[in-house]
């Protein structure tokens, strides 16, 4: 009975998040039912994270045992011609037994995008969230900085088990700017700031509370030391935050320890 992980991308904004509800159209449904009527099996899945709904997915890894072997790009190509257009399978690996999506992650990565601009975006409106802009750049990264590291982020989101800690470790947290100017005239078309954080796990919310206090502070609100202020003082989430829509949030990748007896076939 071969154990495989599948690397899964989907457009958030049909779905109410990942996990199985009841009467209401999300990922992790529309992936069972497409597993199923490829494979006839019902296996027990296990996932890297719970996206929000709206949220999207680039990496969401899921983990899953079937009693019979398939190839890996075997599986792969079945998958996608039975699943809808906005849910893909990347890559599909065979794992060593035990193994658990969520559990085995060692890091994750989020990623979150800011449209800059005075007016509505409508090509973005899906995966972006539009601020008024520009942001102050240098004070969003100075404030970032007071994030890094190994903190009770309690101020940011709850933990996703009643009684579990809100410490988390914080590897990296980087703002960045894109700018894309028409060829002709050089207008600045999008302009675009990604906020990317990698983490060995999130709370629920952290990773939007983040946002919105960086964007509060790129706007000129709050000053990058108040950030600082909610690491390792708050036990529950501080009202003065604000949260970033859904829709700007993209679970970017699931790292994993390298392991002999896997084999992946990335697409």
């Amino acid at each position: 009975m071969p154990t495989y992980s599948l690397t899964l991308e989907y457009d958030g904004t049909d779905f109410a998040g990942w996990q199985i509800q009841p009467s209401v159209r999300t990922a992790m449904g529309v992936f069972d039912s497409a597993l199923h009527a490829v494979t006839s099996e019902s296996p027990a899945l296990t996932a890297a994270g719970r996206t929000d709904s709206g949220a999207h997915a680039h990496g969401q890894v899921v983990g899953c045992t079937l009693e019979r072997a398939w190839a890996p790009d075997a599986l792969r190509n079945a998958l996608n011609a039975t699943l809808p257009a906005d849910l893909a399978v990347r890559s599909v690996a065979i794992r060593h037994d035990g193994f658990h999506a969520r559990r085995d992650a060692v890091e994750r990565t989020y990623r979150y995008l800011v449209v800059c601009r005075d007016g509505r975006s409508p090509v973005m409106r899906r995966n972006a969230w539009t601020v008024r802009g520009p942001l102050d750049l240098d004070a969003m990264r100075e404030a970032a900085a007071n994030l890094v590291g190994t903190h009770d982020f309690a101020a940011f989101g709850s933990a996703p088990r009643v009684g579990g800690t809100t410490v988390r470790h914080v590897a990296s947290v980087s703002v960045e700017r894109n700018v894309l100017e028409s060829g002709a005239a050089g207008e600045t078309v999008l302009e675009t700031v990604a906020i990317t954080v990698c983490a060995n796990a999130f709370l629920r919310g952290m990773m939007r509370s983040f946002t919105g206090a960086l964007v509060k502070i790129g706007q000129g609100s709050a000053a990058p030391e108040w950030l600082g202020s909610l690491v390792d003082t708050a036990t529950a989430r501080d009202p003065s935050l604000s949260i970033a829509p859904a829709r700007g949030l993209h679970q970017w990748s699931v790292s994993y320890e390298p392991a002999a007896t896997d084999q992946e076939l990335a697409a």
